[in-house]
């Protein structure tokens, strides 16, 4: 007799992803596909925004947003989710949180949340987004929620402060801008031996370099690096990947980019 235990059951999985971005949030709905037995959510809320430098100081880099995760049986899903991806924060704004909502009687209940990251300030990073909570839709699954990484500060030296890899979450603060006369921008290592983004030279008009956020062949997600600075001008920061903080501007720099990563949710259903 054939044994068939082991053989795979042969299933299919739907995947929707949600992307924040444009001048507010971005609301949508999400409906539970029939037969589905297993949900997987995955939020991401808005990257802090970087600073602008002052006459002396170049600016902080944004803190990342938190990552909250669920997995649960269908049966515990509502038919029909209601979807918010935060938006990143600009220049010196914080990022907007994303979030999983249900309609009750006449009000909405917040099932799963990830908090933005802080705004850099003028001399300090601005911190990651705090981890949410535990509540009573989180009981009926695994749940998982981990804070953001804070940006790193502002310098007042010729070279702007770096960002190392952090060890719990896979999302990056923004880098320092500079300061002193010539200064250059400080730079972020992502996880998992990425490349880091490359230091910007002092004393040019480029801008810190934008970061990014990839899914393979690992999920990472990289900050904006720091602005430059002359010393009587400085460049922006970059932008930083979903999720991840802006860079810093460099010393006397107007605003620019400095924008953090909009938010994302993702959701497996099979």
């Amino acid at each position: 007799m054939l044994d068939v235990f082991n053989f795979p059951t042969p299933q299919q999985s739907n995947y929707q992803e949600f992307y924040g971005g444009g001048a507010g949030t971005l609301r949508n709905s999400w409906n539970k596909p029939r037969g589905a037995s297993m949900v997987r959510i995955m939020l991401i809320g808005g990257g802090g925004g970087g600073a602008s430098g002052t006459s002396s100081v170049g600016g902080g880099g944004g803190g990342s947003s938190a990552v909250t995760s669920w997995i649960g049986p269908a049966i515990f899903i509502p038919d029909i989710l209601f979807i918010v991806a935060g938006t990143g924060g600009a220049t010196e704004s914080n990022g907007v949180g994303s979030g999983i909502y249900t309609r009750g009687v006449g009000t909405s209940y917040v099932l799963l949340s990830a908090n933005g990251g802080s705004a850099g300030g003028n001399s300090t990073g601005g911190s990651g987004g705090t981890a949410m909570s535990a509540n009573q839709f989180t009981a009926c699954g695994i749940f998982t929620s981990i804070a953001g990484q804070a940006g790193a500060a502002g310098s007042s030296s010729t070279s702007g402060s770096n960002v190392a890899a952090s060890a719990t979450t896979f999302l990056s603060g923004g880098a320092g801008g500079a300061g002193g006369a010539a200064g250059t921008g400080g730079s972020v290592t992502p996880n998992y031996g990425y490349t880091a983004l490359p230091v910007t030279t002092a004393g040019g008009s480029v801008a810190g370099a934008n970061g990014y956020f990839i899914t393979q062949p690992i999920l990472v997600g990289c900050g904006g690096a720091g602005g430059t600075t002359t010393g009587t001008a400085g460049t922006a920061g970059g932008r930083g990947g979903i999720g991840c903080g802006g860079g810093g501007s460099g010393e006397d720099s107007a605003s620019g980019r400095n924008q953090g990563g909009d938010g994302a949710v993702f959701i497996w259903s099979w």
